[in-house]
């Protein structure tokens, strides 16, 4: 799995004569080469310590020169003139005794320049030699920007690099580290977790995962509150964040979010916040919606309760009519109680009627409830097929912007390049004009 390493040149003359190392390839190496099979004419031609060298915007046999013309011409200036990147790969995908293998590495290292630093001068030199024979790349960054004349900002960028180097080997089928931590712990901070001391920053991890894991925080203002009562001081740096505290030893600490791993910066804290925010909404309208829903099914078996009690009643009022009819089949006989009977048997037939009349007045609302519910539940389907078909539509015009911008964005850095090609071409010699002959004559005047 390829591996990466940077750090900072305060002379970037010093950092390029290394990496190049003219005629410093050491014999050993070539003893090593010779006895894995390289033909040995070849690697008696080999005499720098950089087997393949290549650039961007530079010749690489003349970086010093004009990495240099570049600071100078940007007024470039500091403590930091250029960044080294070691990108190493393992034996057993790359062959240090395999010169074909010298190119493909150095085509990788070109290739993560190239995301690196897209505007910057770079140089790629591959070497052999060290520990193992490993084959590796030193790629050297001048530091000004090609189109902006700003410095490259290199502070924190191991992580940034290693994904675009995790990226890069995926794209070849090399094999890829598994990083499962979101923290970035340093060498002096590894050393001291080995020998279990206590890391400060470690403690301030821990506070503010004690404080992040409370799922009851939903905004950025609570946070900081919840971490000043665990003695953390929260900054905002504009598009980042910063934590203080002292330390066990009672010494004041500070860190920036991106020192201590992703999880920390400002950008993952909101992106968390804003979800569990929208978790929160979307509860409270499923329990807003779900209380609808239960005063409904209770309104409708209080209605379907009523309508039983009126079956009921109707079934004993039709009982009684039956047991009315059979008396009035005993007194047939009798002429006044069989018109009394009849009298009776009509009104009850009324109210049976009205009854029934009732009845269905009192369903109808319970089917109308149900009817509306029921185009309510479609309605809010169709309101959430609309707000997904807005939000992709949202999504490809975001893309296409992004693809106009880019584009342009590439037209106007060839525009610049080509421009500054121009600027930095030495301009032809110019033949010397002949000059006026000048004649004198007898009177003191001069003629031409």
């Amino acid at each position: 799995m390829a591996t990466i390493k940077i750090s900072r040149a305060k002379s970037c003359s010093a950092a390029l004569g290394y990496a190049e190392g003219k005629n410093k390839l050491d014999d050993d190496t070539k003893d090593w080469l010779k006895e894995q099979g390289v033909d040995p004419e070849k690697v008696n031609q080999l005499s720098d310590r950089a087997v393949i060298k290549d650039g961007l915007f530079i010749t690489p046999e003349f970086a010093k020169s004009q990495m240099k013309q570049t600071r100078d011409l940007f007024a470039n200036s500091g403590s930091t003139e250029a960044m080294r990147v070691i990108q190493s790969f393992p034996a057993d995908e790359l062959n240090a005794a395999d010169p074909a293998d010298w190119q493909r590495c150095n085509d990788l290292g070109r290739e993560l320049a190239e995301k690196i630093a897209p505007n910057h001068q770079i140089a790629v030199y591959t070497h052999i030699d060290g520990e193992g024979h490993k084959l590796h790349n030193h790629i050297i960054i001048n530091m000004p920007n090609l189109e902006t004349g700003r410095k490259y900002h290199h502070n924190n960028d191991w992580q940034r690099i290693t994904t675009l180097n995790d990226t890069l080997c995926r794209e070849h089928q090399l094999s890829v580290p598994e990083r499962t931590q979101s923290e970035r712990h340093t060498m002096a901070e590894r050393k001291l977790a080995t020998r279990n001391d206590y890391v400060w920053k470690d403690d301030l991890r821990h506070r503010v995962d004690e404080v992040m894991h409370d799922t009851s925080i939903c905004d950025f203002k609570a946070v900081s509150e919840r971490l000043e009562q665990k003695g953390v001081i929260l900054h905002e740096r504009g598009q980042n964040v910063s934590y203080a505290f002292l330390d066990a030893n009672n010494k004041q600490r500070r860190a920036r979010g991106k020192t201590l791993g992703k999880d920390y910066e400002k950008e993952a804290i909101e992106h968390e916040l804003e979800d569990r925010a929208r978790q929160r909404a979307k509860q409270k309208l499923a329990e807003r919606d779900e209380s609808k829903v239960t005063d409904i099914v209770r309104e409708a078996e209080r209605r379907k309760q009523e309508t039983a009690n009126a079956d009921t009643t109707l079934n004993q009022r039709e009982r009684a009519t039956t047991k009315s009819g059979q008396g009035i089949d005993r007194l047939t006989n009798a002429t006044g109680r069989v018109k009394a009977d009849q009298q009776e048997n009509i009104q009850s037939v009324n109210q049976r009627t009205r009854l029934r009349t009732r009845i269905r007045a009192a369903i109808k609302p319970i089917a109308d409830g149900l009817q509306r519910f029921t185009d309510a539940v479609q309605g809010f389907a169709k309101q959430i097929e609309q707000r997904l078909a807005n939000q992709r539509l949202y999504q490809d015009v975001a893309s296409r912007f992004k693809a106009d911008m880019a584009r342009k964005k590439q037209i106007q850095r060839q525009e610049i390049k080509q421009d500054l090609a121009k600027r930095t071409t030495p301009k032809p010699n110019r033949a010397p004009k002949h000059p006026t002959q000048t004649y004198y004559h007898d009177r003191g005047g001069l003629e031409r």
